[in-house]
């Protein structure tokens, strides 16, 4: 002779999830008292709720919402088929909750598989040459400042050189050129340009001579080639 079927077994899915009515869960929780196996049910799902809050709330709840009633049947057969009705329920609820939980479990996996990699940090570029202020050799209304940049082929030379408005007449316009002093003595003229009063002028020149082997700089009047300002590197 076959053993009774438990009419409460499905139940303790619906219960954890809290899907009972309030008198269902009286009565499953009467029943829960003497009934060490869907006692263990209960146990088993105890970490569902957890995970499920995971899950957005709407659409959680869509999938566990109960289906909507069936016409009344024939009062014959309505004892039979709430019992059925109700085993089919909730084992139903609970096919949906494990299916909530695989999906929660496989979102999270995807969204550390697709997550970026850190970009590489990059080296941080060396700081900027610093100006250096030439003197002048004798009183002029010209100053000037060079900046010079290491560079894999020598040294560029960035010259910012003012050429301020004096008392009285104002002076002509006159030409400049700009000579760099190499550690052996040797001099070597790398730029020219012409300058009046009131202007700024940024001349560029370059030399292969390294940053090491340049000892200083000197700007120098063109006409007389005589040197109006220097600094010594």
């Amino acid at each position: 002779m076959s053993s009774p079927v438990d009419p409460y077994r499905d139940w303790g899915a619906a219960y954890v999830l809290g899907s009972l009515s309030p008198g269902e869960r009286r009565e499953f929780e009467q029943h829960l008292a003497g009934c060490p196996e869907c006692s263990g049910d209960v146990a088993s799902f105890a970490g569902v709720p957890g995970i499920l809050s995971v899950v957005p709330r709407d659409r959680a709840l869509d999938l566990l919402e109960p289906e909507a009633e069936a016409d009344e049947p024939p009062p014959a057969l309505l004892p039979g088929l709430v019992a059925a009705e109700r085993s089919r329920r909730w084992r139903a609820r609970a096919l949906v909750a494990a299916a909530l939980v695989v999906a929660a479990f496989l979102g999270a996996v995807v969204a550390l598989a697709v997550r970026p990699a850190a970009p590489a940090a990059t080296p941080a570029a060396p700081p900027p040459a610093p100006d250096v202020a030439l003197h002048q050799t004798m009183p002029s209304p010209v100053t000037a400042s060079v900046r010079l940049v290491d560079e894999p082929w020598g040294t560029r030379i960035e010259v910012l050189c003012s050429y301020a408005v004096p008392d009285g007449p104002p002076p002509p316009v006159f030409a400049y050129s700009l000579h760099v002093v190499a550690a052996d003595g040797t001099q070597a003229q790398v730029a020219t340009w012409t300058a009046g009063p009131g202007s700024t002028t940024r001349p560029t020149a370059t030399t292969g001579l390294p940053r090491a082997d340049i000892t200083g700089i000197e700007i120098r009047l063109v006409q007389k080639d005589l040197v109006l300002l220097r600094v010594t590197l």
